[in-house]
């Protein structure tokens, strides 16, 4: 009987080292699953939850390839894994908008503009092709409360603390009444709005929450977006809360923003819709940009608007009366 055939010593060697990277990435993508469920212990644990998406696709790759060339039992684990990150991602791509009571829309923007003054007539001359009801921009300086000529229907209304540089900036084509708020222990802003669909009064919470590039940064984060919570949640008309959340659907702030206010993520049904930063493929951009509301109101349309040079994409939001 013939012998097998070994394979060469850089051969073996190739396939070790091959082996052991899989073995490597599917461990840390394993652990990142787990510990994204434990964010409120730790904000990196909170970190690695905002890689659902990613952590779903790359340990499916790692999955089929282990368990083609070395073991199908490791390689049904890492499946497995990815699995349980796809069935979080998984929602935004079921069903689809519901019913609407009636004819009567609202259609929001929001884009975070990073005090970019540069970028202020290129904005306007794309809101000018929108037919937006609201468009909220968020971190903005005095210069964006400036007349334009692209804007002659709007209205528009810079909400800045005395304290602060920047703030947040209302248009409306017939006007809006805003309220600054000053949230939390740092005072951050955010913006009331009382707008209406059709002749129905709603409440618009338009925010910015800080970035979490550490351990303080995102607790000043969490406690600004449980106070926004508690607002909506105090709310006796329709609401809406709209802005950077410095969060994606699987961060434990987000998920306790929309439990404890009872709101509804607007990218339900129309898929995962990443927005920051801007300058990167969709598969590694972050969903940080949102729009959620309560029952009584539904999401007709979402989409993005264009790349402005900033690192968040905007976001158009039409909602009505469920």
């Amino acid at each position: 009987m013939a012998a097998k055939n070994k394979p060469s010593a850089s051969v073996a060697v190739g396939q070790g080292v091959i082996g052991f990277g899989l073995v490597t990435v599917g461990v840390i993508g394993t652990l990142a699953t787990v510990l994204g469920f434990f964010g409120s212990t730790w904000w990196l644990f909170d970190l690695a939850a905002n890689f659902r998406a990613h952590l779903a696709v790359v340990l499916l790759i790692v999955a089929l390839l282990y368990a083609l060339v070395f073991s199908k039992a490791t390689g049904l684990f890492f499946m497995a894994m990815a699995m349980v990150n796809g069935l979080l991602v998984l929602p935004l791509y079921l069903g689809s908008p519901e019913a609407t009571a009636d004819d009567d829309r609202l259609q929001i923007v929001s884009f975070s503009v990073e005090q970019r003054n540069s970028i202020r007539d290129q904005t306007f001359r794309w809101v000018d092709t929108l037919d937006a009801d609201l468009i909220v921009l968020l971190d903005t300086t005095d210069d964006w409360s400036r007349p334009s000529e692209r804007l002659d229907g709007y209205s528009i209304e810079s909400q800045i603390p005395v304290d602060r540089t920047f703030g947040i900036t209302i248009l409306s084509p017939d006007g809006v009444e805003a309220q600054l708020l000053r949230i939390s222990r740092l005072r951050d802003s955010a913006v009331r709005i009382e707008a209406a669909i059709g002749d129905e009064p709603i409440a618009i919470y338009a925010i910015q929450a800080r970035s979490m590039g550490n351990g303080t940064d995102a607790a000043h984060r969490d406690e600004y977006l449980a106070e926004i919570a508690r607002m909506a949640r105090a709310e006796t008309l329709p609401t809406v809360v709209v802005g950077d959340l410095q969060a994606t659907p699987w961060s434990h702030a987000f998920r306790n923003l929309a439990s404890t206010a009872d709101l509804k993520n607007s990218m339900d049904s129309f898929g995962l819709q990443t927005t920051w930063p801007a300058d990167r493929w969709a598969f590694f951009r972050l969903p940080v940009d949102h729009l959620l509301h309560s029952d009584d109101l539904t999401t007709v349309d979402r989409y993005l608007g264009p790349t402005f040079g900033v690192d968040h994409r905007p976001i158009v939001v039409t909602i009505a009366k469920a």
